[in-house]
Order: structure tokens, then sequence, then C-alpha cells
């Protein structure tokens, strides 16, 4: 029995390509700190083109569906820091109501990943050593609210501490 025969004829490779120019609805899949091997620090961030909506984005997202676009943050030179209006604008688009606090790098990443929001994506065209290249462009400040919001949102987590006091007593135990 065989589980499947391999045809390559229709495969396209889109991996090695930019995603098309546009605005495209997105989960934010992963988000973290990181810094390159020279020490500039950056907030970089995964956005994964939603495949739920190929029907209602046929000329966006069903044509893009699944795909990644990467994205940093980085900090600026001036002031070593982040520029808040850039997390401020992620935040917003993820659904976070004003005066929000984040209390560190894990907190900012439980509060976005799985969110979605909407982004324009944009071509950068640069050249290095004399070759070409094109890669994605994603700024803070194109994140808006998504049109789409979510079906099947994660429902509250049953096993979160509350600041509940009630305690059970063996005696309310079955067993």
């Amino acid at each position: 029995m065989t589980l499947f025969t391999t045809n390559y004829k229709n495969l396209e490779n889109n991996d090695n390509k930019p995603v098309p120019e546009g605005v495209y609805e997105v989960i934010i899949e992963d988000t973290h700190p990181d810094a390159t091997p020279g020490g500039t620090e950056y907030i970089s961030m995964n956005l994964r083109i939603r495949k739920d909506l190929d029907k209602a984005l046929p000329n966006t997202n069903g044509k893009q569906h699944n795909r990644i676009v990467f994205m940093n943050i980085w900090k600026r030179k001036k002031t070593n820091k982040y520029d808040p209006s850039d997390l401020n604008f992620i935040m917003k688009a993820a659904g976070y109501p004003e005066n929000t606090p984040v209390a560190d790098w894990d907190d900012w990443s439980d509060k976005l990943i799985g969110k979605a929001v909407k982004v324009k994506v944009t071509i950068d065209k640069s050249e290095y050593k004399g070759k070409s290249e094109e890669r994605n462009q994603v700024w803070a400040n194109s994140f808006r609210k998504t049109d789409y919001p979510l079906q099947n949102a994660q429902a509250e987590d049953p096993f979160k501490e509350t600041n509940n006091s009630d305690e059970i007593s063996d005696e309310d135990l079955p067993f």
C-alpha cells in the first residue's frame, strides 16, 4: 500500500520571492527580542498570512495564505530604546485598550502571539556588493485592527489562577 506518489508538475516555489505588496490579514505567530551578531537589538516578529480568508480576500490572502512575513522593530540609535509609538501601534491593532500595562518581553509576547491584525506589506529593494535583493517590509504604523475577528477565539483558561480564596477541604473530595 502506498501513502502517496510524488508529482512535482504543479509545484510553485514562492519561498524565495517576497509576498506581493498589499494589505493582508495576518496572525502574529511569534515575537521576541533579538540582536544582530554586532549587538544591535531589535524585536523580531513573524506574521503568518491568514488561510481562513481565501474567499473574503481572494486577491491578497487567497493567493498568499499561510506564508510568513518577517518584521523587525529596531531600537533607535539616538536613545537606544524602542520607539513607544511603534509598540503602541501594534498593541492597539491587537485590540488592547489604552493604559494596558506590559510587564516585560514575555508579557509582550503572551499578549500578542495568536492575535489577528491587518498590516500593509511593501517590498524593499536593496543592493549589496553588486547583488540586488528584494524583501518584504512591514512598518509598525501600518498595523490596524483586523476586519475579520477570529471566530474560534481562545476560550478563557479554566486553570488560570484567580484571587478566589475558596479552598476545597479533604471532606469535599469524593475520593
